[in-house]
C-alpha cells in the first residue's frame, strides 16, 4: 500500500512538473490582434509560481523567474496553494482604438485580478472570482470578463494574479465585441434549454413521485437537482447568480453539491435496479460508496493521503462500478435496464473523464468545460425515460394479472363502468360471460400447483384469441374464475361465442405435461345480456351472470347457461 502511494505521488509530481518544463522551452511572444473575433492566449503568456503568496504587483513585475507556455496548450498546474501569475502583451495593429475582452475561462477559480497600467504608469487593478465580488469593471458573465480598450499601434502589457482551491486550470481567450455577443447568445441558449429540461423533469417527477408514491422518482429528482448544481457550479452561474454576501461559501457548497450528487446517484441507482433483490453483496458495495461521498462535505479537513484516496474510489472506481453494473443488468434484460444505462454511462463515463482531465492526465481542451451540461442532458433524457417507462409497466401490471396476464379484476370493474355508461348512451347491448374451470381444486391436488398454473394459462390464451374485437376485454376474475366483457354484442351471438371457447377448452387435452394429457379440463360459463337503462347499475349483469354460471354447474358442468336477462327462459346447452 505504501509503495503505491509513493507511486501516486511520484505520478502526481511529474504531472506538476511536465507543463511546466515544457513551458520553460518555450518564450511568450506578444500577440498581434488583427481581425479575427477572438484569440486563444496559449502560447503568448508567461507564468510566475508564487508559494508565499504575497509577491504585490510592483514585485512580481520585477522578477526574472517567468516561463513561457506552450502554443495551443492550456496550462494545467494541478492542485497547488501557490498564487499563480500570468504576463501578456497585447498588440493592436488597427488604425483605431479596440475594445477587447480577456476572458478567464475556469469558473470554479477562487480569485483573479487583472492589472494593466493607466497613463500615468500606476497599474490598476480590477477583480472577481468563485468566491469574491467582482470590482466595478468586470462584465458580468459565466466567466470572468475584463474589458480592456487598446488604442492604435499600442501595445499593452497585461498581469494577471490567480488562486483556486480546485485543479489550477488557466484557459484564457481574448474576445472581441462581437465574439463575445456570440458566445453569450449560444451559452445561454444551451444552458437556458438545458435548465428549462431540467426545470421539467423536476415539476413531472416530483408530482409523479407524490401522486404515485413512488421512491424511485423522488430519488431521481434529487439526483438531477445536486446535478443542475453541479453543472451550475461548473458553467460559472451559480457566483453569477449568488449574492455577494454568500460567495466565501462556494467552494464549501461546491463540496456539498458533490457529496449529494454521489450519495443521491448511488440511492437512486439502488431503488431504480432493485439492487438488494438481485444480489444483497453488489448492494451493500453500492451503500459503501452512496455514504463514502458524505465525506466530501468535510475532505478540506482530512489529510492530503486520505483525500486523494477518497477522491479516487469516489470519482474513478464507483462510476467505474456502477458502469459494469448497469451494463451487466442491462445485458441480463432487466425490465428498462438499457434507457437506464445509457443515462449513467454517459453521466458517469464523464465523471471519469473529469478526473482525468483534471490531474493533467487528460490534456484540458477549449471544448473541456461542455461534457458536463452533455452529460446532464443525456442523463435527464434517458433515465426520465427509464422512469416513465417503469412506472407505466408499474401501473400496467397493477392492472394486470401476473399469471395469465390478462386484465385483472381491478381494470375490469374499470372498463364495465365505462362500457356500462357507453352502451346506455348509444342503447347497445352489453353482454358478459362468467366462467369457471370445472373441479380445478381436484386437477390441482392430483397434478400440483405448477401444472395447474399451466392449465389457467392455456384457457387464458383461448379466452384472449377469442376476444379480439375493440372493446373486448378477457379478464381472470380470481382464482379459477374467468370473464369475457363484450360491448354491442346480442344475446345470441354472446351464446354462440361462449359454446365455441367452451368446445375449444373441452376437445382439447391439458397440455401441462404428457402425463396429463388424459385429463381433460372443461368450463361451465354463465351469460348475461342487456342494454343499460338510466338509474340500473353495472353491478346486476355480473350477478345475472354469475347466477347463470353457477346454475350450468348444478346442471352437472362443461355447459353454457344464458341467464334469463336475455329477455326469455334460462337457456342451457351441453
Amino acid at each position: 500500500m505504501r509503495m503505491s502511494f509513493l507511486k501516486w505521488i511520484l505520478i502526481q509530481l511529474a504531472l506538476l512538473i511536465l507543463p511546466l518544463s515544457a513551458a520553460q522551452t518555450a518564450s511568450a511572444v506578444t500577440l498581434v490582434l488583427e481581425d479575427k473575433p477572438s484569440y486563444d492566449l496559449s502560447g503568448y503568456m508567461e507564468i510566475l509560481m508564487d508559494p508565499t503568496d504575497n509577491l504585490t504587483i510592483q514585485q512580481a513585475t520585477g522578477r526574472n523567474d517567468w516561463v513561457g507556455t506552450v502554443h495551443e496548450q492550456v496550462p494545467n498546474l494541478g492542485f497547488t496553494q501557490a498564487a499563480v501569475w500570468i504576463r501578456f502583451s497585447l498588440t493592436n495593429q488597427a488604425d483605431i482604438s479596440r475594445k477587447f475582452y480577456v476572458a478567464f475561462e475556469y469558473p470554479v477559480t477562487n480569485s483573479v485580478a487583472f492589472y494593466t497600467k493607466d497613463s500615468h504608469g500606476v497599474f490598476q487593478e480590477e477583480h472577481t472570482g468563485s468566491s469574491i465580488p467582482a470590482s466595478a469593471n468586470v462584465v458580468p458573465h459565466r466567466h470572468f470578463l475584463f474589458p480592456l480598450i487598446i488604442g492604435q499601434g499600442q501595445t499593452v502589457v497585461a498581469y494577471m494574479r490567480v488562486q483556486s482551491t480546485s485543479r489550477m486550470t488557466l484557459p484564457i481567450r481574448i474576445l472581441s465585441d462581437k465574439a463575445l455577443f456570440l458566445k453569450s447568445i449560444r451559452d445561454y441558449t444551451v444552458y437556458g434549454a438545458l435548465f428549462g429540461l431540467l426545470a421539467l423533469v423536476l415539476v413531472y417527477f416530483i408530482a409523479a413521485g407524490s401522486y404515485l408514491y413512488k421512491g424511485t422518482s423522488l430519488w431521481l429528482v434529487l439526483y438531477s437537482i445536486f446535478f443542475g448544481l453541479h453543472t451550475a457550479i461548473r458553467g460559472g452561474f451559480l457566483h453569477f447568480l449568488l449574492p455577494d454576501e454568500l460567495l466565501r461559501i462556494t467552494s464549501i457548497l461546491q463540496l456539498v453539491v458533490i457529496a449529494g450528487l454521489f450519495f443521491t446517484g448511488a440511492k437512486f441507482f439502488r431503488v431504480f435496479l432493485s439492487l438488494k433483490t438481485h444480489s444483497k453483496s453488489l448492494d451493500r458495495i453500492m451503500i459503501f460508496f452512496q455514504y463514502l461521498s458524505l465525506t466530501f462535505v468535510v475532505v478540506i479537513l482530512l489529510p492530503y493521503p486520505l483525500v486523494i484516496l477518497i477522491t479516487l474510489l469516489l470519482i474513478v472506481l464507483n462510476p467505474i462500478f456502477s458502469i459494469c453494473l448497469a451494463f451487466y443488468f442491462w445485458h441480463k434484460g432487466v425490465s428498462n435496464a438499457g434507457y437506464f444505462a445509457i443515462g449513467w454511462i454517459v453521466a458517469h463515463s464523464v465523471a471519469v473523464y473529469d478526473f482525468f482531465r483534471i490531474n493533467g492526465i487528460i490534456s484540458y481542451n477549449p471544448l473541456g468545460e461542455w461534457p458536463i451540461p452533455f452529460s446532464l442532458f443525456i442523463a435527464l433524457l434517458f433515465l426520465s425515460a427509464a422512469i416513465i417507462r417503469q412506472n407505466a409497466d408499474d401501473h400496467l401490471m397493477a392492472g394486470t394479472d401476473p399469471l395469465t396476464n390478462l386484465a385483472n379484476r381491478r381494470t375490469f370493474n374499470e372498463a364495465l363502468f365505462a362500457e356500462w355508461n357507453r352502451c346506455m348512451r348509444q342503447r347497445t347491448p352489453l353482454s358478459l360471460i362468467v366462467t369457471d374451470v370445472d373441479h380445478f381444486k381436484q386437477y390441482n391436488d392430483s397434478f400440483g400447483h405448477k401444472a395447474g398454473d399451466q392449465c389457467l394459462c392455456r384457457i387464458a390464451y383461448v379466452l384472449k384469441q377469442n376476444t379480439r374485437r375493440i372493446g373486448d376485454l378477457a379478464v381472470r376474475y380470481g382464482g379459477e374464475e374467468f370473464v369475457l366483457l363484450l360491448p354491442n354484442l346480442d344475446a345470441a351471438s354472446a351464446f354462440t361465442l361462449a359454446e365455441t371457447i367452451r368446445n375449444l377448452i373441452d376437445q382439447a387435452p391439458e397440455n401441462g405435461g404428457s402425463q396429463h394429457r388424459d385429463e381433460n379440463v372443461t368450463i361451465s360459463l354463465g351469460i348475461a345480456t342487456k342494454v343499460p337503462e338510466e338509474g340500473e347499475k353495472p353491478e346486476i349483469l355480473v350477478l345475472k351472470a354469475d347466477q347463470a354460471m353457477y346454475q350450468a354447474k348444478r346442471e352437472g358442468r362443461n355447459r353454457t347457461v344464458a341467464s334469463s336477462s336475455v329477455g326469455q327462459s334460462p337457456l342451457s346447452v351441453k
